[in-house]
Formats: structure tokens, sequence, C-alpha cells
């Protein structure tokens, strides 16, 4: 470990981790798991939601847009 004050480096810091976690506790221990397969209607809403986002940002740049103009 490092005294107070010192800077803590990459290394120190990675060993500390390794000191403390317990062997199963590791990313590289961890099971990986694929894409999960997403509903026709999930799909459609989470499309819908995107589209609905995009249109808010138009109209809130365009409320700004003119607060903007009738402000000057």
């Amino acid at each position: 470990m490092t005294q107070i004050g010192e800077p803590v480096t990459m290394d120190a810091l990675g060993s500390w981790v390794h000191e403390v976690l317990e062997p199963e506790q590791l990313t590289a221990s961890k099971i990986r798991y694929g894409r999960r397969k997403i509903s026709r209607g999930t799909l459609i809403l989470l499309w819908a939601l995107r589209v609905y986002v995009v249109l808010m940002l138009f109209v809130i740049s365009l409320a700004v847009w003119n607060a903007l103009h009738v402000a000057t």
C-alpha cells in the first residue's frame, strides 16, 4: 500500500482490488450472457419512444429558437 499523501498508481490499485475481492467476484470469472431476444411489441414500443424523443428534441429546439428571436 502507499503512504498517506502519495499518489496511487494503477498497478497498486489493481493489486489491492485483487487482494480484497474473492475469486468469483472478479470480472474475468463471471459468466457472459448473449443478447436477449426482444418481443415484437417491446421492439415497437422502443422505436416509438425513440421517435418521440426525436420529435420532442425538435419541439424544444423550435421553442428555444423562437424565444431567442422574439427576445431580440
